[in-house]
């Protein structure tokens, strides 16, 4: 099996997650259009990205823009990690925010109370 189909493969995961993950939040009203404009914009470069990994590759070697080998099992790796990254980044910033959003409801929520004791 090609580096680059095993590379694609392990990620798809991590990117069909997030991709679903932002169009539910989107469709539950949770996030702006433009701001799941732009994760998606993000999430689909990065999908594209692996896509074309190996023409891109392909086509720099053949131009003699790089003398490298292909891509290596390291590699493989490597990349995975980093959209594992991203991937875990996502998930831990949408988690603190809606802790932010309910630790603000909770604080005004607590502040209407005490006013109205007084």
């Amino acid at each position: 099996m090609s580096r680059y189909i095993l590379l694609l493969l392990i990620n798809l995961p991590f990117v069909a997650l997030a991709i679903t993950g932002i169009i539910t939040r989107f469709k539950m009203k949770r996030i702006s259009r433009r701001r799941a404009s732009i994760q998606l914009t993000l999430w689909f470069v990065l999908l594209s990205g692996l896509v074309l990994a190996e023409p891109t590759y392909h086509w720099l070697f053949a131009n003699n823009f790089t003398d490298a080998d292909s891509l290596s099992l390291f590699d493989v790796v490597q990349i995975t990690a980093i959209v594992f990254l991203l991937y875990t980044i996502n998930s831990i910033s949408i988690r603190l925010e809606q802790t932010e959003k309910r630790l603000n409801d909770l604080h005004q929520e607590l502040s209407i109370k005490l006013s109205s004791k007084k």
